[in-house]
């Protein structure tokens, strides 16, 4: 049985649109083979303790200007993460920010996930006045 294929001396076809994107970057990985780098994790730690540290550090909780600085802080978080230019990772930013008091709170999230590639990290802050919640999830992308 023959294998169907270009003809002899026939020109190749150019690369699907999503590998000419791709030219002069990394490679696409064979599926399942897992991230050339992986999540770095203790750096996205830092960053979420610098960012929502300096953000909230003398904020005191009005509904409507901790509503700006969560998704402030959410977009600076993931600008400096992207900035740390590990490859194929989704970068999810998730802020809660509530007044404190004596109340409680529980947060909770779902997605798919493969604990062999995806990750996350999450710092909790508190002042007098209020408290925040940062997460940042590493979704690895075949």
């Amino acid at each position: 049985m023959r294998r169907a294929g270009p003809a002899p001396g026939a020109a190749a076809l150019p690369p699907p649109p999503r590998l000419r994107a791709m030219q002069g970057r990394e490679s696409p990985a064979e599926p399942g083979s897992g991230p050339a780098r992986r999540f770095p994790v203790a750096a996205v730690d830092e960053i979420l303790r610098d960012v929502v540290g300096s953000a909230l550090r003398e904020q005191r909780y009005e509904a409507g200007p901790c509503r700006e600085a969560a998704r402030d802080i959410a977009e600076v978080v993931k600008a400096r993460v992207k900035d740390l230019g590990v490859p194929r990772y989704k970068i999810v930013v998730v802020t809660h920010i509530g007044q404190l008091g004596e109340q409680s709170l529980q947060i909770g999230s779902r997605c798919l996930w493969d604990p062999g590639t995806d990750t996350f990290s999450s710092f909790v802050f508190k002042n007098t006045s209020l408290f925040a919640v940062a997460n940042v999830y590493g979704v690895y992308f075949e």
